[in-house]
Formats: structure tokens, sequence, C-alpha cells
């Protein structure tokens, strides 16, 4: 391992902790919870028990919220972090607007402009149900708060829900002005239609209510579109459209992988196909992020391609001949930590981090561990002629030939895990029928799932998974008796009669 991917392992460590402390966390309830405080002061109920209601719920209620219906926002403080900041953010800009609306004659839609564009951004970054958590706040929030209005929390509660529907699948920037205009008209029937059953209100009144609820759209979706990646950078969030441009295989890191490593890149594009399919048809996981992560899941074999034999040519000798197994299983190893420091070099996305060390798991460098117990066999039985001591000739160390883990934590890298498997064991068929490929993921997923590969990821056996059957060499058998079926974490190989000429193309 570099030392750069010393240094990068070193700060991921320090980024993880302070993602989770719940030091941390309890700094971030009482700073918002103070925050509840102040923003109430402003409200024209400030003299009421409202001004403490407000902070007791902010630092004590949500939280309680949170835990059932986020879950994952009680553990990552970035997410807990955003999801005040929309709700407060969001109240803090109807007050505003409480202020200079009257002055510019904007009409009572402007004030639906904060919650469709709190619903717009939350739903884009965390999901639907942040997005409805979101609008129901902001909506009783503001009820009891600022407009003790039965049609004004109906138009809010309307337009931020109409928010959510539309913009639980944006994929694409076209997606998000589709949503504009949906959450747009939503509005305008929110507030135009109530206001024109008045008579009594003058056309110029109404006119103005259906432009400013119309703009709601318009304005929610340029704003979230341009604040979209800041927000994705600040908070650490990762969005389809995100998946989608990092999947478009433009990124200078895989450029460099397809000249520099095109046996690799090729398999990083046949493992991306694969994973997508698994996650579309099972329904267990984003496709878009599964094949993004393929893509870049082995970008740590730059640092010495030449070791991969998917990267060897016929006319190239094998550079692991001459190599102890050993040492040829930490040049292996160190494929993820280096992935892994590229990946923060060229300022991948962290779940990307994630799936490139998690695909491995805590699985063994097979071949090169079976090479290592033929040459301890070797030694032991030439140790016999020469009549040495067992204790004189050294164990193979087993977890000498593990990566670190850890095991996925996600339906998503729990599929690429599975896919990059897939992919190169079933190569392994001679004369495959067609329900070879369906035997062998079963084979590959059950095999892992009895080292408790999957416990963490709520990963359940993938039903389709594309066949991709090429002819490939057959993996060795084990060398000790105690091991009565190996787990197949690393790929085919030859057998270990003599030194092979060709190595696993996936480790």
């Amino acid at each position: 391992m570099n030392p750069q991917a010393s240094s990068c392992a070193g700060r991921a460590a320090t980024e993880n902790r302070l993602e989770s402390d719940p030091r941390i966390r309890f700094l971030l309830l009482a700073f918002f919870g103070a925050c509840a405080f102040g923003l109430s002061l402003l409200t024209p109920v400030a003299a009421g028990p409202s001004t403490w209601i407000a902070p007791i719920f902010a630092s004590g209620v949500l939280p309680l919220i949170l835990s059932v219906i986020l879950p994952e926002a009680l553990r990552r403080n970035r997410l807990l972090a955003l999801f005040y900041v929309a709700w407060m953010g969001n109240f803090a800009f109807t007050l505003l607007l409480l202020e200079i609306a009257p002055r510019f004659s904007f009409g009572a839609g402007s004030y639906l402009i904060p919650p469709a564009m709190a619903a717009l951004v939350l739903t884009t970054l965390v999901g639907s149900r942040a997005g409805i958590l979101l609008v129901a706040l902001l909506g009783m929030s503001e009820l009891f708060l600022l407009r003790p209005d039965d049609r004004y929390l109906l138009a809010t509660l309307t337009t931020g829900f109409a928010a959510v529907l539309f913009s639980r699948h944006i994929q694409r920037r076209s997606d998000l002005l589709r949503a504009g205009a949906g959450i747009g008209l939503v509005a305008l029937l929110a507030t135009v239609l109530p206001a024109g059953l008045n008579f009594n209100l003058a056309r110029e009144l109404i006119l103005a209510e259906a432009i400013s609820a119309a703009a709601v759209g318009l304005l929610g979706a340029i704003v979230v579109g341009a604040l979209l990646p800041l927000l994705e950078s600040a908070f650490d969030r990762t969005t389809d459209l995100s998946w989608l441009e990092l999947a478009s295989q433009d990124h200078p890191i895989l450029r460099r992988l397809a000249v520099e490593a095109p046996g690799t890149y090729l398999h990083s594009v046949l493992v991306g196909h694969l994973a997508e399919a698994a996650a579309s048809a099972s329904h267990q996981a984003n496709p878009r992020a599964c094949r993004a992560m393929a893509l870049y899941h082995d970008i740590g074999k730059l640092e010495k391609p030449e070791y991969f034999t998917e990267n060897f040519s016929t006319s190239n000798s094998d550079p692991h001949a001459s190599l102890a197994p050993s040492m040829s299983a930490l040049i292996v190893l160190a494929h993820v930590k280096d992935g892994v420091a590229l990946a923060r070099q060229h300022r991948l996305p962290r779940r990307v981090r994630e799936a490139i060390r998690e695909h491995h798991g805590t699985g063994l460098v097979w071949y090169f561990y079976q090479r290592a117990l033929q040459q301890e066999k070797d030694a032991r039985t030439g140790g016999k002629i020469l009549h040495l001591r067992d204790e004189d000739i050294p164990e193979v160390d087993e977890s000498s030939f593990r990566y670190a883990g850890p095991i996925p934590q996600s339906p998503e890298t729990a599929l690429l895990s599975l896919a990059d498997a897939v992919e190169s064991a079933s190569r392994a068929l001679e004369k495959p029928s067609a329900g070879d490929a369906q035997k062998l993921v079963e084979r590959l997923y059950h095999d892992r799932e009895k080292e408790g590969h999957w416990r963490e990821c709520g990963l359940t056996l993938a039903k389709a998974l594309e066949n991709i059957l090429r002819p490939r060499i057959r993996y060795p058998q084990d060398r000790r008796a105690k091991t009565k079926t190996h787990p197949p974490l690393e790929q085919p190989t030859t057998t270990l009669s003599a030194e092979p000429r060709v190595l696993p193309s996936k480790s």
C-alpha cells in the first residue's frame, strides 16, 4: 500500500468517527433547539407558550420521530443537519416573505415557495419519507406560529405533498423542470380556485395569486437544480442525477482505466450491467447506483495493472511467477486501499468509496492462499527428508490473505459483490446450459452467506442476473482437509499441480 492510500485510510476513519459521533449529534440537536427558540421569538406568538414548545419539540420530540421514520438521520450527523437545515431554513424564508411580500404585492401564493422547495430538495436528496415528514412539519409549525389559517394550511400541504410526488424519480435535469411544472400547476389550483370562488376579490388580486402560485414550480426547479451539486457535496448525498453522470464513462479516472488497464475496464463495465439488472429485478437496490459503483470498484488496480490477469497479454510473462504468495497477495489486497485513495483524490462520492471497500468484504485471496498452502506442504515434505522440526516451518496465516472489509453494508454494495463474483466465475462454465448461470449465482450467494457476507446488507437472493457465459478455468481444490468447501471469494484459476501461468482475473 502506498503512503497516499495509508493517509487516505486514516482520513476516512476520522470522517467516519465524526459522522457517527454521538457527541456531535448532541451538539447539533442543542444548536437547532436554540435556533428554534430564536425563530419562535420572531413570530406573532412570541409571547405565548409556543416559544418554549418549539425548542423542546426540535431537540427532544423530533429526534424520536426521526428514529422511526428516518433512522439513518440518527446514524449520520450530516443527514441530521440536512433535515434540520431544510426545516428551519424554509421556516425562516417564510418569515422573510411575511415581511416583504405585502410591500411588493407578491400574492399569497408566494408563501408556498418555501415548503415546495423544501420538499423538492429533500425528496431528491434523501427520499420521499423525508419529504413527507418535512412538509407536515412545515405546515404545522407555520400554522401554529405564523398563520392560523386553514386555507393556507391546506394549500401548503397540498403543494408540498405534490412536490414529494413529482420529485420521487428525478433522474435527469429535464425531470426537474417537469416536476416544477407539476408543482406550479398544483400551487395554482390550491390558491386560485378558493380565491376565485370569492367574488368580492378584485381581478387584479386573483391575477397576482395566479402568477405567484405558478412561479412556485418554476422557481423551485431552477433553484433546486442550481443548489443540488452544492448540497450533495456539503451533506454527503448522492442523487440519481449524480449516479447517471458518474456512469457516463466520461470521468477522467474511467478514461485512464480504459487506457492503462483495459481488461479491468471491460470487467467493470460487465459487472455494472449485471449489478444494474439484478437491482432492477430484485427491487431491493438503486440500479443506477449499482452500475456507477461497479464502474469504479476496481480503480485501485491502476497502481499495478500488470499484476492482474485480466490485463495480461499472451506475450507477457506471469509477473507473480517470481514472487512469494504472500507478496502477491499483498499486491492484490492493496488494490482496495489504493482504490479508496484514488476515489478521494478525484472527489468521488462517499458511497463509491464504500463500494470499493466493501465489494470483497473480508473474503480470502483464494488463489495465492492455496499456493501458500502448497508451498507449506512441500516445505514440510522436504523438511522430513532434512530432519527439520515442524515448528521450524512457519504455518500459513490465513488472515494475511484476507481483505480488511467491511462486509457489504447496503443492498447496492452487496449486489456489486455478487455480480463481481458471478461475472468472473461464469467464465469457468464449460458448455453451459440455460440453467447453469442460475445455479452458479445461487451457489456463490449461499457460499458467501455461510461466511456471514450478507448479514449486514439486508439482501436476499437476486433472481435475475444476466448470463455472461465464457470459457474459464476452474477453481483450485482446498489443500486442507478441515475445509470441506471453499468460499468462492476469489476468482477461478488453474490447478496447483504446476506453477500457474493464468491468475484469477478478479482478485
